[in-house]
Parts: structure tokens; C-alpha cells; sequence
């Protein structure tokens, strides 16, 4: 009897300590600089995607994502996050800091989509840091403040920090969404299960 209740006793604390823990652990919260969001900063669904653009998988799923985001509306956020993988994709550490200046001038998402509607083009360009120079150019921003932030230290910490957001996230293939916080991998998947879990979470709200 004594080592049934011995028993009891251990799993009653094992409890108390998992709940006491889940109490104290704030709940997750997406972050980004503001040009990389879209979408309400209170819609109850926010979608992060960690993404290389020199990745075309991270191509093929720009149509599954444009497609879930214009079928849910305000009720979704979206986040774009850099986990450029540098070792298959030499230039996609160079393309994200030219989109993080870009974005500090307020075309982010015009740029976001040239350098994915482009990508075979610049990707292999002779020269594709030229190639992407020229992108920025057609956007028509204040030169001389876009080389200031590409030598910024700053500009290279904002991809970092993503990077190691995404490797504390177990992150390692592009591109990967988390819809809030539940990993999907591809546009296949977001495509297929997105929706699902979605409506779960907006039938959570409105129940």
C-alpha cells in the first residue's frame, strides 16, 4: 500500500509541475520587422514561413499561399521569415539582405515578388548580385539610404536572428510554415492540411 501510495504521489507531482509549467510558459508570439507582415495584428491565425529566396520549392508554394491567405482575409497574419540555406544557395543571403533594405523603404513585397517571379533569371545571371542590384533599381528608391543599410550591421543580425530562430525551431527545409505553431512543410502540405487546421483554430474561436 505504501508504494501504491508512494505512486500517487509522484505522478500528483509530475502533474502539479507540468501544469505549473504551462502556466508560466508565455505563449508563442511571431515577430518580425513590420514590412514583413501582413494581415491584422489581432487575427487568430498567424502564419510564419521560413523561406530562401533561391529556394524553388519556396517558389512552387507561393501559389498554395497567396491562394489560403486571399481565402481567409483579415482573418489570418502573415509573417515572412529568412532562413536562406547558403550551402545549396549561394545567394540567397544576398537577395534577403537586399529585400530587408528594400522593405526599410517600403516595397518589401514588390520585391519579395519580383525576386520569386524572376528567380531562374537572376539565380543564373552571370553576375546575380547584379542581376538582384537591378530588381531594386526598377523600384525607383533613394539610392544612397538602400547602400547605407545593405553595409549596416543590423541589416545581417535581422536574417540571423532568423536563422537561429528557425534552427531553435528545428527548421530545416524550405520553405516551412508554422499556422500557429503547428509545422507544415511545403506548399503541398500547406495546401492540403492548411486549410484544415485552420478552421479548427477559427472553430475553436467561434465555439
Amino acid at each position: 500500500m505504501k508504494r501504491f501510495y508512494g505512486g500517487l504521489m509522484v505522478l500528483a507531482l509530475v502533474a502539479l509541475t507540468g501544469f505549473l509549467a504551462k502556466k508560466s510558459r508565455k505563449p508563442y508570439v511571431e515577430t518580425a520587422p513590420s514590412y514583413r507582415i501582413e494581415g491584422p495584428a489581432n487575427a487568430p491565425v498567424t502564419i510564419a514561413e521560413f523561406s530562401d529566396f533561391e529556394c524553388p520549392a519556396c517558389l512552387s508554394a507561393e501559389g498554395p499561399r497567396k491562394q489560403l491567405l486571399a481565402l481567409y482575409g483579415d482573418k489570418v497574419r502573415f509573417i515572412f521569415k529568412d532562413f536562406p540555406l547558403e550551402r545549396i544557395h549561394p545567394w540567397a543571403k544576398t537577395a534577403a539582405i537586399a529585400a530587408e533594405c528594400v522593405g526599410e523603404q517600403g516595397k518589401f513585397w514588390e520585391f519579395h515578388d519580383l525576386l520569386y517571379d524572376h528567380q531562374d533569371e537572376w539565380v543564373n545571371a552571370k553576375s546575380p548580385p547584379e542581376a538582384i542590384e537591378a530588381y531594386v533599381k526598377s523600384l525607383g528608391l533613394d539610392n544612397a539610404t538602400y547602400k547605407a543599410c545593405l553595409k549596416d550591421p543590423k541589416t545581417a543580425a535581422l536574417i540571423q536572428a532568423d536563422i537561429d530562430e528557425g534552427n531553435r525551431r528545428w527548421v530545416d527545409a524550405t520553405p516551412t510554415f508554422f499556422i500557429n505553431g503547428k509545422r507544415f512543410i511545403g506548399g503541398l502540405q500547406l495546401s492540403a492540411l492548411g486549410p484544415i487546421w485552420i478552421d479548427k483554430i477559427l472553430g475553436k474561436k467561434n465555439g
